[in-house]
């Protein structure tokens, strides 16, 4: 079985968390502080076996911001699963057993982690014993339980309108959680240390759920004994021992005195499996310890022995479903390794929710797996899941499918998105903003993500009230010609207006009547760009551009939109991209932002928008 759907009420930075779930891989992604730790640690709270007692009970910075529990209040962390076992014929018995007890219906069964007034405090609330007010946070109890939502008319509720009163069907015992797998890997791992330590080494459990046989381990037991008994035979051994033996017994006298003897206790399987070590050979190595290898590669070692162990322990009858759970597996990997490591994430049979900031990973992930986390305000979080969108055709979505590479990814970790169509904006926008403005859009948390053409369309739809809740501005020409298209002078070109039925809350579209370069060439900059031109071999540009930078109030209109193309003509020649490149080191001649960008970034630092 895998977990289908996730509810979280009150916890933390998550106060209002409604998410679905495929069987397979899941990647959260979001800024710094967006609440995808917390999320992980909520799962836990309901699922992970591991999570010591004291840990699920929770505190009051545990609660989300503005939520008085002094009055009665809960933290709900409700997981739904499907796809379990349900027949005489399967051989996941204990599968089969979860389901039966956690059921809503023949299809989904249901888990919740509750941390909400003690029983004895509700009692006596609800007889009028005590006020539903001045509450403590010793008032408050964890529980874990299960099954549908039980009210007094005898129908039922969904997991987000459970109420702190509301009682589920099914008390559930923390233990119980046993058969269910869950292990978490977090983001900075000291991969050598876990494997020293048996109760957290992968090499120790796939080696406990190997198929090896009691006459196997009895036949490895007596080969260790022998060597043992072997070496405290030895001469030196013994003579080692007898020197021990007389010092000894000079010390304590012969009252107290013990015989001593050098050699090793006899074996358990459980002490040979602990004396095992993992040696590597290949790149420079022979037979090395781990230690002589990277970080990087040490990660994914690490990783693969624990999938590998998932794939055994799921073939077992005992396991009723696996759960694996990873901050950051990027984590010390360069870009080629993180693409291969997400291949074998998604390629494994058990469920996999990992967290990432690597737009190497986001870039390669398939849109249905992805969730993106948003920080709206301080204190608000919400989370999207990108399959869930409303995509108008599924060319739609293939399309931003193929469009989110590496760099264009960016978008689902910044904070605010300013989309351009090519690069001599991503050049020049920051700069001219930063010396106008004196605005840093980094530090607001702004990343410009050029698309390269003018098919702004497929991205827009990932922004808005039902979707990726964070602001996303469109800075393009007055219409929706691409710069590269063969004789762009010429053809039918949609105008910009196209683009307005995406506008909402979240998306607004900013446009010049002409283009980028011509608009940002007004006189007042004309000594910006003559400096780029010079730096390129285009002399005489530079000498007309900064003759006419010099008499700038006394240019007429005529003037300056022969100014102004010729800019866009030298763009041109010598390349757009690099000619915005250039003229950003010059940036500091710059004195006026085109009025479209100005609005543009207005609106995006604009908090009470």
């Amino acid at each position: 079985m895998y977990i289908k759907r996730i509810v979280i009420k009150n916890y933390r930075n998550l106060k209002d968390i409604d998410l679905s779930f495929g069987a397979g891989l899941t990647c959260i992604v979001g800024e710094n502080n967006s609440g995808k730790s917390n999320f992980l640690h909520a799962i836990r709270l309901a699922l992970d076996m591991n999570l010591p007692y004291y840990v699920r009970q929770l505190t009051e910075d545990d609660f989300a911001k503005e939520v008085d529990f002094s009055v009665p209040q809960q933290i709900v962390v409700g997981v739904q699963f499907t796809d379990f076992f349900s027949g005489a014929d399967d051989d996941k018995v204990k599968e089969h057993a979860l389901a039966q007890e956690w059921g809503l219906d023949g299809e989904t069964a249901q888990v919740c982690y509750r941390f909400r007034p003690k029983g004895s405090v509700r009692r006596n609330i609800a007889s009028g014993e005590r006020e539903p007010k001045n509450l403590t946070i010793e008032d408050y109890d964890s529980e874990l339980v299960a099954g549908p939502i039980v009210c007094e008319d005898g129908g039922t509720k969904d997991l987000s309108e459970v109420c702190w009163d509301d009682d589920f069907s099914t008390a559930v015992k923390f233990n119980r959680l046993s058969t269910y797998r869950v292990a978490f890997l977090q983001p900075i791992r000291d991969v050598e240390d876990d494997l020293r330590r048996q109760a957290r080494s992968p090499l120790y459990k796939l080696i406990k759920v190997s198929d090896m046989s009691d006459e196997k381990k009895k036949e490895l037991i007596k080969k260790i004994d022998d060597v043992n008994k072997e070496i405290s035979s030895e001469a030196e051994i013994q003579q080692i021992a007898q020197d021990i033996d007389d010092s000894f017994s000079a010390a304590v006298g012969s009252i107290f005195k013990m015989n001593t003897k050098i050699g090793m206790m006899s074996p358990t399987f459980r002490d040979i499996t602990r004396s095992l070590k993992i040696l590597l050979s290949g790149q420079g190595l022979e037979e090395a310890n781990i230690s002589r290898n990277g970080l990087g590669l040490n990660n994914i070692l690490y990783m693969s022995m624990l999938l590998e162990y998932y794939k055994k322990q799921g073939e077992q009858e005992d396991t009723a479903g696996e759960l694996l759970l990873i901050e950051e597996p990027e984590a010390h990997l360069h870009p080629q390794l993180q693409r291969v490591l997400l291949g074998r994430l998604e390629n494994k049979e058990c469920q996999i929710i990992t967290t990432s900031h690597s737009t190497h990973i986001t870039s390669r992930v398939d849109l249905n797996e992805v969730i993106v986390f948003t920080r709206n305000t301080e204190y608000e979080i919400s989370a999207k899941r990108l399959s869930d969108n409303n995509w108008s055709s599924d060319n739609d979505k293939d399309d931003l499918e193929r469009y989110i590479d590496a760099t264009k990814s960016v978008l689902l970790f910044a904070k605010k998105v300013i989309l351009v169509e090519g690069m001599a904006e991503v050049f020049l926008i920051p700069f001219l903003v930063k010396k106008i403005k004196e605005i840093d859009l980094e530090e607001h948390g702004i990343s410009i993500v050029p698309i390269h053409g003018v098919h702004f369309s497929s991205y827009l739809k990932l922004f808005g009230n039902e979707a990726i809740k964070k602001k996303c501005a469109v800075i393009t020409d007055g219409d929706l010609r691409p710069s590269d298209s063969f004789n762009s002078e010429e053809g039918d070109f949609p105008r910009v207006d196209s683009l307005r039925d995406f506008e909402n809350d979240f998306v607004r579209i900013f446009h010049c009547g002409t283009t980028f370069e011509i608009e940002t060439a007004s006189p007042s900059n004309l000594k910006m760009f003559a400096s780029s031109a010079n730096e390129l071999g285009a002399p005489r540009v530079a000498k007309d551009l900064m003759e006419s930078y010099k008499k700038k109030s006394e240019l007429s209109a005529k003037e300056k939109l022969e100014m102004s193309k010729k800019v866009l003509n030298t763009a041109k020649r010598f390349g757009k991209a690099r000619y915005a490149q250039i003229s950003s080191r010059y940036s500091q001649y710059a004195e006026e932002l085109p009025t479209y960008l100005d609005n543009a970034i207005d609106w995006l630092i604009d908090e009470a928008d």
